[in-house]
């Protein structure tokens, strides 16, 4: 039985960790859109149109990186 629990255990963390990655790249997307969002080189509607998904999105992505800053005060993303 040890070995299922350790098996489950590793199951467990290995998810833990995808949903880890997911959140940094997730906030890495956003800084760049709120990047190049900022210097004019794209507007909202652009990233939107090119990436095939609604603005709502888009900010969704920005506030993904807003709230990584926040969640994760002086640690690196990139």
């Amino acid at each position: 039985m040890t070995e299922v629990l350790e098996a489950r255990k590793a199951l467990d963390d290995a998810r833990a960790e995808a949903v880890r990655m997911v959140a940094r790249k997730r906030a890495l997307l956003g800084l760049s859109m709120i990047r190049a969002r900022e210097t004019g080189s794209e507007s909202q509607s652009t990233i939107a149109a090119q990436m095939k998904v609604g603005p709502q999105q888009v900010r969704a992505y920005e506030q993904a990186y807003r709230d990584w800053l926040r969640d994760h005060p002086g640690e690196q993303l990139a």
